[in-house]
C-alpha cells in the first residue's frame, strides 16, 4: 500500500466492521489479535482545541457493551498484516509524522475519496450504516449485529435499521409466492 494512501485503510476497516470514527482513530496494533483474527474495541478518541493547540484525547468507551470483540475476515487480517510490516507507529491510522489523526482531518479524507469516486456527499457515519445494512441483507442475525456495533440493546439496532429488515421481509415473502 502506498504511503500516501495508507490512511485509506481506515475506510476499509470501518466498512467491514462498522466501528465509529473515534474508535478507528484510537486503534493501535495491540488492539488486533492476528492469530485469533479479532479486533478489540476498547477506547475512542477525539480532538479538542485548547489555547489554539490541538489536544488528542483517548478515553474508555461509554458503556460496557461498547467494549467489544469483532471477528475480522481473512481478507482484512491479510491487509492489516501487510500494512503492519511497513508501519513504525503504534496507531494503525496516523499522520506522516507518526501522530494521531484529528477527527476532522479524517472526515476530509473520506470526503476526498467520495469526490474522487464521484459519489455524493455522505458523513463518515454512513460507513457504519452501510456495514449494518449489508450485514442484515446478508442474513446476519440482529443480536450478533447489535453486539458488533456495540449497541446497549437490540432495540437500538432494530430502531436504526428496521427499514433494512422490511426490505428483507419483502424479499422473503416473495420467495413464498414462488413456492406456492
Amino acid at each position: 500500500m502506498k504511503s500516501s494512501k495508507h490512511n485509506y485503510l481506515g475506510l476499509i476497516i470501518c466498512l467491514y466492521t462498522g466501528i465509529r470514527l473515534g474508535e478507528l482513530l484510537a486503534l493501535t496494533w495491540d488492539d488486533i489479535d492476528f492469530n485469533k483474527k479479532y479486533l478489540y474495541i476498547k477506547k475512542t478518541s477525539y480532538t479538542l482545541r485548547e489555547d489554539k493547540k490541538k489536544v488528542f484525547i483517548v478515553e474508555s468507551l461509554k458503556t460496557k457493551k461498547s467494549n467489544r470483540v469483532i471477528p475480522l475476515p481473512d481478507k482484512i487480517i491479510n491487509l492489516l498484516s501487510i500494512y503492519k510490516k511497513n508501519s513504525s507507529c503504534e496507531y494503525i491510522i496516523h499522520t506522516r509524522t507518526k501522530t494521531m489523526v484529528e477527527t476532522r482531518s479524517y472526515q476530509r479524507t473520506f470526503e476526498s475519496v467520495l469526490n474522487k469516486c464521484k459519489i455524493k456527499h455522505y458523513n463518515f457515519h454512513a460507513l457504519r450504516h452501510t456495514f449494518a445494512t449489508r450485514a442484515l441483507e446478508l442474513g446476519m442475525d440482529i443480536n450478533t449485529l447489535s453486539e458488533i456495533l456495540g449497541h446497549t440493546n437490540v432495540a437500538i439496532t432494530l430502531n436504526r435499521y428496521a427499514h433494512s429488515l422490511l426490505e428483507y421481509k419483502i424479499q422473503e415473502m416473495n420467495k413464498i409466492v414462488q413456492i406456492l
